[in-house]
């Protein structure tokens, strides 16, 4: 599941990888191009760390978050792209500059106002973390448009956001979760979610610029405003599959001689049907055809797991 959410995130940011490629750079320690093996181990590193941090912080009852930890968040993701001089800025720093960004409809906040916006953002999600009548997925998705629409970072900030929205879930009582990202509808659903979203949110940054005061309780007032349901579903939905996923990994283990359609080979094994599709074609795994769809057999992918990891 975890291989999953790396594959997809950065898909989203255009850096694509098959489920070889993460093998080969997270436990054959083997390379592959230097952005996407950057962008492999930052995600991995910087995920795993505060993944982990903050299921120790929900166990003991003690979960809230800090400026300190969005910024460690963009330190480890950012770090394999800083050394193979892909990101030119400075981990874990505000942006000093003023962005556009690329296809998109919105315009993040000026730079001069982040560093007094992210002090007050944590503050506004401390207050609904501890509230107990409050939504926390709800929570979740509208920190996560926020981020995204202030873009804090001069880069990474898609990544870092989509982190920040598992930490948050992870931190309340939930698991993380993987934004589909691979395939291009995915991508626009993901994109179109958020737009439906960020309209109050945009509202609030031009008016901060304008010379509001930036707090807590403004950031909550607009936070209201905002209108989520499209994102949070797509959040809910992918809890509900993650959850769904874990009960079928742990307690149903297709027989070796059973034969799966592509779609549940796929599902089952963490391979994209595109890629099991392109092996059966290069003769590399055999294959059955039952009029459009096609069939493989378990113990067949399993033989090719082995020879690929020898």
């Amino acid at each position: 599941m975890f291989k999953d959410e790396i594959r997809n995130s950065i898909a989203i940011e255009g850096v694509f990888a098959n489920r070889n490629d993460l093998l080969d750079v997270l436990e054959r320690h083997k390379r592959t191009s230097d952005e996407k093996t950057a962008a492999i181990l930052g995600y991995f590193e910087s995920a795993s760390t505060l993944y982990a941090y903050a299921n120790n912080l929900h166990q003991e009852g003690e979960f809230s978050i800090r400026v300190s930890d969005i910024k460690q968040i963009h330190t480890l993701l950012m770090r394999y792209e800083k050394q193979a001089g892909i990101y030119k800025g400075e981990l874990g720093e505000y942006r000093k500059e003023t962005v556009a960004v690329t296809q998109s409809a919105f315009t993040p906040l000026e730079h001069v106002y982040i560093p007094d916006f992210m002090q007050n953002f944590v503050k506004w999600i401390n207050k609904r973390i501890t509230d107990p009548d409050y939504d926390k997925i709800r929570l979740a998705a509208l920190a996560h448009i926020l981020f995204e629409t202030v873009h804090p970072y001069r880069d990474g900030n898609g990544r870092a956001g989509r982190i920040l929205l598992s930490y948050l879930l992870i931190g309340c009582g939930y698991i993380n979760v993987t934004i589909k990202g691979t395939q291009r509808q995915e991508r626009d659903r993901y994109y179109n979610a958020m737009e439906e979203g960020d309209d109050a949110f945009e509202n609030m940054l031009r008016n901060i610029e304008k010379g509001e005061k930036i707090t807590a309780g403004l950031i909550d007032y607009y936070a209201e405003q905002s209108d989520i349901k499209i994102f949070q579903t797509l959040i809910t939905k992918s809890l509900r599959e993650s959850l769904q996923r874990l009960s079928k990994k742990e307690y149903i283990i297709p027989a070796p001689d059973a034969l799966l359609p592509l779609r549940d080979a796929a599902r089952f094994f963490n391979y994209s049907q595109d890629y099991l599709r392109n092996l059966i074609n290069k003769g590399k795994l055999p294959g059955t055809r039952r009029g459009k769809l096609w069939y493989v057999r378990v113990r067949d992918v399993e033989r090719y797991i082995r020879e690929i990891s020898s």
